[in-house]
């Protein structure tokens, strides 16, 4: 809990981006959401449990045409 003792969500994210060529790249990220205080905050809509945590990560191929 924070100081005034209410909710509290803590976030870290982590990308990365690998080009491969000037139109084409590859890309991952990952994220984490921890909660306390009764905070039940989560990532992409997902739903999660007072004090709970969340996990999600992404990755894929982006081509511009």
């Amino acid at each position: 809990t924070d100081a005034a003792g209410g909710p509290k969500a803590k976030k870290i994210a982590l990308g990365y981006v690998h080009n491969l060529s000037k139109r084409t790249a590859l890309y991952t990220t990952f994220a984490r959401v921890t909660n306390s205080g009764g905070a039940a905050q989560a990532l992409n809509g997902a739903v999660t449990a007072a004090n709970g945590r969340s996990t999600g990560y992404d990755f894929g191929v982006r081509h511009s045409f």
